[in-house]
């Protein structure tokens, strides 16, 4: 479909990850220079009760818990998830119950918060078994990213909230060591989430599962990019073509398949799996099942080729500093923590990401709400 050496494929997608790379910075320039955001912290205003904060705490992760409960009883146990995640799309669909899960993060960084309050032994170790049931909750599902966004999220609440990390105090021999478990789970998902893979760990050289090509194409979306930057031209753009296919899936009741996916990645997957082109709007029905994650650059590039890039990532990068502005001033809100690293490291303009956003912002204002609440103002 491409008709370039790979030479020269690289070299185009280097192009415009460059003016992606600066569009992003110029948005959070000219943010910053719009609001005059300056550096540090201010100081914060407002305290919680303790006992209050870690009864919400509870709440919030039994809510989630109940949830993956619900979930887990409808499909027909927890066996049968975890012995067939190569249909866990499927097996996800519909289940709107699971966006309760998001409660999970939430309660994590409350139990955070209590440590922060009391520093008691027993909340440290609430905290930590709390935060591996919900770490093994999110990998069942077969994927990694919610459990990477959770562990991102406790390190940068650490660090803001508990202690300020420094590189000259760190363990180094713990740090590395959970580098190592940390890129051996991200190396493993893929492969126990495929029936076909999983039944050769037995019979396959590890070389099989740990060269080079599967490393990159199992922890980055570069080759995406790479199909992105070289694919689309003035004859195949998209133009927003798809921009009311969430409303069109949301509107449609009973059988799906007329309607376009969610998902502006089954097309990429499809134009590759088919060697033709496809584009928004084509039914579900007429497209394999699989997707690759277009993200912003996919997006913009797909849409209006170099233009599309400026403009997603420069609107990007106002995002990033609007959120930042907003986690700034109330640094120790986990809401806002939890909203500022959905942002950083999941955001982008996609139909995806965006309905995302819109199915996760009454949970986030229900729990911002909640705490506002709670909160008292210091005696000065």
């Amino acid at each position: 479909m491409c008709k370039v050496t790979l030479n020269d494929a690289f070299l185009q997608y280097t192009k415009v990850q460059t003016v992606a790379f600066f569009s992003l910075l110029l948005g959070i320039y000219v943010y910053n220079r719009w609001k005059k955001i300056k550096p540090g912290w201010v100081e914060d205003t407002t305290v919680y009760n303790y006992k209050t904060l870690k009864l919400i705490a509870i709440l919030f992760f039994a809510t989630g818990l109940g949830a993956y409960s619900v979930f887990i009883y409808r499909i027909g146990g927890l066996y049968y998830l975890l012995t067939n995640l190569d249909n866990r799309i499927q097996m996800q669909s519909g289940q709107y119950i699971l966006q309760l899960l998001n409660f999970f993060f939430i309660a994590i960084l409350l139990f955070m918060l209590c440590i922060k309050l009391e520093n008691k032994k027993w909340d440290k170790i609430i905290f930590v078994a709390a935060l591996v049931t919900v770490c093994f909750i999110f990998s069942s599902f077969g994927a990694r990213k919610n459990t990477l966004l959770l562990l991102i999220m406790v390190v940068v609440s650490y660090h803001y909230t508990i202690k300020k990390i420094s590189f000259s105090t760190l363990n180094r021999p713990l740090i590395g060591f959970m580098a190592i478990l940390l890129s051996v789970y991200i190396l493993v998902i893929p492969v126990v989430r495929k029936k076909e893979e999983f039944s050769k760990l037995h019979t396959e050289n590890a070389d099989h599962y740990f060269n080079i090509y599967k490393l990159i194409y199992n922890v980055s979306y570069t080759y995406i990019d790479v199909f992105a930057a070289n694919y689309f031209n003035e004859e195949n753009a998209w133009h927003l073509s798809g921009i009311t296919d969430p409303a069109k899936v949301f509107l449609t009741k009973g059988d799906k398949s007329g309607v376009p996916p969610i998902d502006e990645g089954a097309y990429f997957w499809n134009i590759v799996k088919h060697q033709k082109d496809y584009r928004p709007s084509t039914p579900r029905g007429e497209l394999s099942a699989g997707s690759w994650p277009i993200e912003n650059f996919g997006f913009g590039y797909a849409n209006f080729l170099m233009p599309g890039i400026i403009i997603a990532f420069f609107l990007q990068g106002l995002c990033f500093s609007f959120f930042y502005s907003l986690l700034k001033n109330e640094i120790y809100n986990p809401v806002l923590l939890y909203g500022y690293v959905l942002v950083i490291f999941s955001f982008n303009f996609s139909n995806l990401r965006l309905v995302q956003v819109i199915t996760t912002l009454p949970l986030a204002l229900l729990c911002y709400t909640i705490l506002y609440f709670l909160r008292q103002k210091r005696n000065k």
